[in-house]
């Protein structure tokens, strides 16, 4: 089985986003399984990364016969997939329709024209939630037939290393992009709020102008900014924090898929995650963490005094085993070859 990765960014880049970490780790993992796996991206020169993905150049795709089978990652990717005349299998992380979300209108068109293709074209579709399975089941209809396949997290994670936050005051972690204008005011505010109690740290970017934001979306200075820091250091910010914060991009459950929890769970973090956010059945299933009313900052502020200062948070070592076990990267490889087997198989 020889299966072609379409990826419409630069896959060399350092794989901090989690686009690039999702993308590694199931290719990684195909590759583990005996699947020859390859990485299809707009690049000039082509290469291996993880010692041993193949990246290859997009013309790959014009020539007959060279994969059987071609997944896209996310809307852009279906518009790259040239000349190949073989199964596709279409991945995009939310369906946008004529008004939402709202965060999407400079882009709409174009993600809308994606969504379009991907009804023609694909073979089936891999959606990361119900939420935006019946969103495509009611704009399109049950075409290309649908998989559930959501963000997964590492099995193995680096050993521990030194605390990279400041002595003294307690670290409260947001982790990931800020991707809309409130998250940016919601964690201003709170770093306001909860600064008798800890410095809040965003390890990420803030992308907030890119959704519509202004002047309004500047970090206020209680936060300390790191910046998007490689995979591997991450893991030290996420063990020695007191939580984590997972905020909505908006009020809408299908607009709030947020990979960011199962990290913090992953690395043993207790979260502090606001109410749209689809992920939170995670924190309903362990106990570990709190879920605030979506916009109301007192209870933010309130619920994370409670898990800062609770010395009973939860079961960390039986939390990350859980991850593991039902979350990991690994599992989410198990659906896609499953998913595979099925289409070129039967």
């Amino acid at each position: 089985m020889r299966i072609g990765i379409v990826f419409h960014k630069n896959p060399f880049a350092a794989p901090a986003g989690i686009d690039l970490v999702r993308l590694r780790a199931i290719t990684l993992g195909l590759i583990h399984r005996g699947v020859a796996a390859e990485i299809i991206a707009p690049v000039r020169t082509e290469g291996v990364i993880e010692d041993s993905i193949p990246v290859r150049k997009l013309d790959v795709l014009d020539k007959p016969n060279d994969y059987d089978l071609v997944k896209t990652s996310y809307h852009d990717s279906i518009m790259l997939i040239g000349g190949f005349q073989g199964p596709v299998v279409s991945r995009i992380v939310r369906v946008v329709d004529e008004r939402l979300p709202e965060r999407d209108d400079a882009v709409r068109q174009r993600l809308l024209l994606c969504q379009e293709l991907i009804k023609k074209r694909a073979t089936a579709l891999v959606l990361n939630n119900k939420e935006n399975r019946e969103r495509w089941i009611n704009l399109y209809g049950p075409r290309p037939p649908i998989t559930l396949a959501p963000t997964g997290c590492p099995s193995e994670i680096p050993k521990p290393r030194e605390n990279p936050f400041p002595p003294g005051a307690r670290a409260i972690l947001f982790l990931g992009s800020l991707a809309s204008p409130r998250m940016v005011s919601m964690l201003n505010e709170a770093a306001r709020m909860l600064s008798d109690l800890g410095r809040i740290h965003l390890v990420g970017l803030n992308k907030a102008q890119m959704y519509g934001g202004g002047k309004d979306c500047v970090l206020d200075p209680l936060i300390k900014d790191h910046g998007e820091l490689a995979e591997d250091a991450i893991w030290d910010y996420i063990r020695h924090a007191s939580i984590g914060v997972a905020l909505a991009t908006g009020p809408h459950p299908f607009d709030n898929d947020v990979s960011k929890i199962l990290n913090y769970f992953r690395g043993g973090l207790p979260v502090l995650s606001e109410e749209p956010i689809v992920n939170n059945d995670l924190i309903r299933q362990t106990g570990f963490g709190k879920i605030f009313r979506f916009g109301d900052i007192n209870d933010m502020a309130a619920k994370a005094r409670e898990l800062i200062m609770d010395p009973h948070q939860g079961d960390r070592e039986a939390v990350m085993r859980f991850m593991v076990k039902e979350h990991s990267w690994n599992k989410r490889v198990e659906v896609y070859l499953k998913l595979f087997q099925t289409i070129l198989y039967g």
